[in-house]
Parts: C-alpha cells; sequence; structure tokens
C-alpha cells in the first residue's frame, strides 16, 4: 500500500451539504482500513464533535486532530496533546475586536465561551454534534453527546482570562459586512504568536496558537505512528488544509474547493455531495 494513512477534514470534504456522510464514502473509508491504511479525521471541529463522528461512521480506535491541529487524541479516545494560547495575544486579540467592531467566540474544551447569545453560536451544540441520521448515528449517544458540550456567556472577557490560567485552544471570528479581510491585515500586524486561516471570500476566520495547524498536527501524528510523511494522504476543501494538502504525500483538494485550493495539491476529487471522498479512495489509495 503506496498511502498508509488518510487525513480527511470533515465539513464540506465527508460531509454533504446535510451535514450526512454518504454511504458510498463510509464503505470506502471501511474498504482502505481493510486493507491496512489509517483514517484519521483531522478537522476545525471540537474534540466532541469529531469523536462522534469517529463513533458513527466506525472509526474505533483511530487517532483524531481536532481543532484545526491545537488537540490531538489517541487511539483510546484521550487527549494526547494539547496548545493553548498564551495571556498576551488573546487580551491584545480582544482589544482589536472591541475596537473593530468585531465579533469572536473562544473554544476552551468542549465549551464555546461566547460575549453574548446571537445568530453565531446560539445553535452551537446542535451544530458541532450533528443528528448523523442518515449516517448511522443514534439518537441516544447524539444526546449524550450533547450533553457534554456547553455555550457559556462571558461578558467581562477580561476578568475571565485573569481569574484563573484557560485553555483556550481555538477562536472563531464572524461579520456580516466585508470587514475580515481588512482585520486579518490588522491582527497579523498587531498581535504574533497567532495562525490565522479563512473560508471562502473571509466569511469567518479560525484562528490557533502560534505554529499550530493542521499540517504541523499531522506531522506530530505519523512520527508518532512510525508512517513516513510520504506515505500519507490527506484530502480537504478549504484554505485551513492548505498547508496540510501541501505536506502530505498525496494531497488531494474536492472539487468544492476553491481554485487556489486546487491548484496547491496533486489530484482533484468530485465535491462533497458527489461522495467526493469515496471517489478519491477508489482512484488513488486503494493500490
Amino acid at each position: 500500500m503506496k498511502y498508509r494513512l488518510l487525513a480527511t477534514d470533515l465539513d464540506g470534504t465527508l460531509f454533504n451539504d446535510h451535514k450526512e456522510i454518504d454511504v458510498e464514502t463510509i464503505e470506502a473509508i471501511h474498504e482502505y482500513r481493510r486493507k491496512g491504511g489509517r483514517v484519521v479525521i483531522c478537522s476545525g471541529r471540537s474534540p466532541l464533535s469529531t469523536q462522534w463522528i469517529a463513533r458513527t461512521i466506525g472509526l474505533k480506535g483511530e487517532p483524531i486532530i481536532a481543532y484545526n491541529g491545537a488537540i490531538l487524541i489517541d487511539e483510546k479516545g484521550e487527549v494526547s496533546e494539547q496548545s493553548v494560547f498564551s495571556m498576551e495575544p488573546l487580551i491584545s486579540f480582544w482589544e482589536l475586536c472591541e475596537a473593530e467592531g468585531i465579533y469572536a467566540h473562544f473554544y476552551e474544551g468542549d465549551t464555546l465561551l461566547v460575549p453574548q447569545v446571537n445568530k453565531w453560536n446560539e445553535n452551537w451544540i446542535e451544530n458541532n454534534i450533528p443528528t448523523l441520521e442518515k449516517s448511522g448515528g443514534e439518537q441516544q449517544h447524539c444526546q449524550s453527546f450533547r450533553k457534554k458540550c456547553q455555550v457559556k456567556v462571558v461578558e467581562d472577557f477580561y476578568q475571565y482570562l485573569k481569574e484563573q490560567e484557560r485553555n483556550i485552544t481555538k477562536i472563531a471570528v464572524f461579520d456580516d459586512g466585508n470587514k475580515l479581510a481588512d482585520f486579518t491585515k490588522r491582527l497579523k500586524e498587531q498581535v504574533k504568536e497567532m495562525e490565522i486561516s479563512s473560508s471562502f471570500n473571509f466569511v469567518n476566520l479560525e484562528i490557533t496558537p502560534g505554529g499550530v495547524t493542521k499540517a504541523s498536527a499531522l506531522v506530530k501524528l505519523t512520527e508518532r505512528l512510525g508512517i513516513p510523511l510520504s506515505q500519507t494522504a490527506a484530502i480537504g476543501d478549504n484554505y485551513n488544509d492548505a498547508l496540510m494538502l501541501s505536506a502530505a504525500g498525496l494531497g488531494i483538494a474536492m472539487g468544492n474547493a476553491p481554485e487556489k485550493v486546487r491548484q496547491l495539491v496533486d489530484q482533484v476529487t468530485g465535491t462533497n455531495n458527489e461522495a467526493g471522498v469515496a471517489k478519491a479512495i477508489h482512484r488513488y489509495l486503494l493500490k
């Protein structure tokens, strides 16, 4: 087997637009694993979210990369490594958000810290733990995972940070207007020790501690598993996948990926609504 490990993104990749995983894709994943391949979820989603999805599609015993590389989960489901923001860049970031009138929320474990309840967070638990009804998800297990998630309103973020040491691993930024491109430039100029990636047309930003990316996490994981990076494949659809796709021995972009991402990779497969992951597994990995 030329490629012994597949690192796969979730949203826009494994997930179709209905937040389900096609049966064809699940079957292809299991065929690849039966032949000796390892499949690692590598997502911006939370630990519980990624574990729920892995459980539902039968990826028991596989490691997971969550929060865009800030958290690594081992084969037993335990957090083996975690990267968190230091106090100074967090405060500088928050001050810039307040000055620019930009909304941001913060991830601490499986708790979402928000300044107020609004459209960007009010359905977070349901979105974080999707039902996966058509992907094999069981309602009772879905509810048990949802109960472990929390949305916490933090009105005074400064005070919250100063109360005790906080383990914030990821930040998400949202805006209805066209301010995020300019905000990103100022953020890079004024705040250090942060990795910033964006989705299509700067609809939102995903921020992790400096040096923490899906690519850096994949490198650490392959070293621990004893699998050369040249023998790994990675598949994704967005800018936060770009470094991972470039680092892997075989980078595969989804057909729904932006043109800039598709230009970076070795191969392009079908879209997330065409079971693109299954197509890629059959075409490039089952050899």
